[in-house]
């Protein structure tokens, strides 16, 4: 008689990054307003955060497709993606026009061999 353990260690380790992520981006938007939420997909590397901006009474959902993480000559980290795309059509196309580089810069001091190993 065996056991018959079902463990999604992927989602578990997702859910883990997720947290970890969401305390993060709150300390790094809360200027910008309150984040309630984030979300990371390993598997379909994608990134989903919500927010609630300062002054506006519904949330805005951004989605970050296919990220990656990059590093420059001057050692700053980047959150790269093939796409991002926003609850809001407008502040998409902003972000098509203001990050046609496709990358965020991330806060200084960012682990990113620490996260690299992780994502």
């Amino acid at each position: 008689m065996g056991f018959n353990i079902n463990i999604d260690l992927a989602g578990a380790k997702d859910k883990s990054l997720s947290k970890l992520l969401l305390s993060s981006a709150r300390q790094y938007l809360r200027e910008y307003g309150e984040v309630r939420d984030l979300s990371l997909d390993s598997a379909a590397r994608s990134i989903s955060l919500e927010i609630l901006p300062v002054g506006e009474c519904e949330p805005i959902r951004a989605t970050v497709f296919g990220y990656g993480l990059a590093t420059d000559g001057s050692g700053r980290g980047h959150l790269t993606f093939e796409d991002l795309a926003f609850s809001r059509q407008w502040l998409t196309m902003l972000a098509t026009r203001l990050l046609p580089d496709k990358r965020l810069p991330l806060p200084s001091g960012t682990p990113m061999g620490l996260l690299q190993t992780l994502l």
